[in-house]
């Protein structure tokens, strides 16, 4: 029996999520389980909270990444670099991977034997977040160590100051952040505008420290390459199914601009028609909608029309490697543009949603917006999935693509290719300040 009120609610809530993601356009081609979870616990003492395994050599680490579904290669790459920079800090440990979205009940005691349970990326979506976003278990006592964010994140679409102003999360989302946030000294954040909803919401005690995937450890200390000739030259396509007429015209401008170096047209994530690598499981986002592969599709064929050579990253961090031997990234995956930014090389970012606003902000180079708003926020706008760029026509008549923004990104990087990329010497001294006085330092705070 349900004991108040609150409780029917989290019920009608949780069943409205999955009739929603059942219904999105085959988005969830496993059975959801948010129907069969009880209603959650919060402890009321989270005292134990600041004590944990300090003997214990290994963290526990709740990956955005599964393997299974669209296999984003851009989380896999934020679960690596959080690995490599704990390992860094910490020395030799070990890492226990779960999911975020599964259960947790059957890993309680291997979770509990660990120094905490980390997470990654912590995508802040209220849907609600616990449970939805976060699974966890149904008492959340049972967990007995700390629970960490590092480089959390918002999104909503567009993500401009209009939606900075007007969030407001419910109050299962912010029962959640507060718990979490109690149970650390500094919550860790990814870009300034998280901190700024955080704040909005009551929680004060963060820090910026940037995205893990900020930092490739082998590059901390060098100086950015500024390249005299663009030989190769790589383009990440959106997410949205909104933006393909935008993405064709970056595409020409591309083709146009560097006629002669080797064109290369990266796919972060794996869609639906990729049915040699997609099982019957995926997790929540709008990747695998038929709307998505279509887009897909259209943009496969018109690059290599265009002379671009498409290539599929997914799945694989390996892939990424590839970016190393590249000069410039001119696209919409917020962490290709991350790892050419970690790796000193020159990048382009056009933002679809508040994750690209975020992050060109708080780099300060390379960044546009892909959009313009051209209606005010409606009021109790809720994103039934955890994607947060455009997904529905609401979403695109509040702020449209931007059809221009081509030009835009075009004299921009003739001004780049004219002075040597000049206006990028500062961010190698930036990301080095960030992860000296910032990212390590959190780092080394964890238990």
């Amino acid at each position: 029996m349900l004991k108040n009120e609150e409780d029917i609610k989290m019920i009608n809530r949780r069943d409205f999520i999955q009739k929603s993601l059942i219904g999105y356009g085959g988005l969830a081609l496993g059975s959801p389980v948010l129907s069969s979870v009880k209603p959650f616990l919060f402890p009321k003492n989270r005292e134990y909270r600041k004590s944990s395994n300090k003997s214990s050599d290994s963290y526990t680490v709740l990956t955005t990444c599964p393997p299974y579904g669209s296999q984003n290669v851009g989380d896999k790459l934020i679960e690596q670099r959080t690995k490599e920079l704990i390992t860094y800090v910490k020395g030799k440990v070990e890492f226990l991977t779960i999911f975020r979205e599964e259960p947790l009940e059957p890993w309680l005691e291997k979770i509990n034997s660990t120094r905490a349970v980390l997470m990654p990326a912590f995508p802040i979506r209220d849907t609600p977040m616990y449970p939805g976003v976060y699974q966890l278990v149904n008492d959340l006592s049972q967990i007995k160590v700390p629970m960490i964010p590092v480089g959390a994140n918002w999104n909503v679409y567009p993500g401009d100051e209009a939606s900075r102003r007007a969030v407001n999360y419910s109050a299962p989302t912010r029962t959640f952040l507060s718990f979490i946030a109690g149970q650390v000294e500094q919550l860790s954040c990814r870009e300034f505008y998280t901190c700024d909803i955080l704040s909005k919401h009551g929680i004060t005690n963060t820090i910026m420290t940037g995205d893990p995937a900020w930092f490739l450890l082998s590059a901390i200390g060098k100086p950015m390459y500024r390249p005299q000739n663009v030989k190769r030259v790589v383009f990440s396509p959106p997410l949205s199914p909104f933006y393909l007429a935008q993405a064709k015209l970056i595409l020409d401008m591309l083709a146009g601009l560097f006629p002669d170096a080797e064109r290369i047209c990266a796919f972060h994530l794996l869609d639906a028609a990729s049915k040699e690598n997609i099982t019957s499981k995926s997790e929540r986002s709008a990747a695998l909608t038929p709307e998505v592969t279509e887009k897909n599709r259209v943009i496969r064929e018109y690059a290599a029309e265009l002379g671009f050579k498409v290539i599929q990253m997914a799945g694989n961090i390996e892939n990424l490697e590839f970016y190393q031997t590249c000069d410039l990234h001119v696209g919409y995956e917020c962490h290709a543009h991350l790892n050419f930014f970690s790796r000193r090389i020159p990048s382009v970012l056009i933002a679809e949603d508040a994750r690209g606003v975020g992050f060109n902000y708080s780099l300060g180079i390379g960044g546009f917006n892909g959009f313009m708003r051209v209606q005010p926020e409606p009021q109790g706008r809720t994103k039934k999935i955890t994607s947060g760029y455009c997904t529905s026509v609401d979403e695109l008549v509040i702020a449209p693509p931007k059809m221009n923004v081509h030009e835009e990104i075009k004299e921009f990087l003739i001004h780049e290719l004219r002075s040597g990329f000049r206006r990028y010497i500062g961010l190698s001294s930036y990301l080095d300040d960030i992860f000296k006085n910032s990212m390590k330092p959190f780092i080394e705070s964890l238990p």
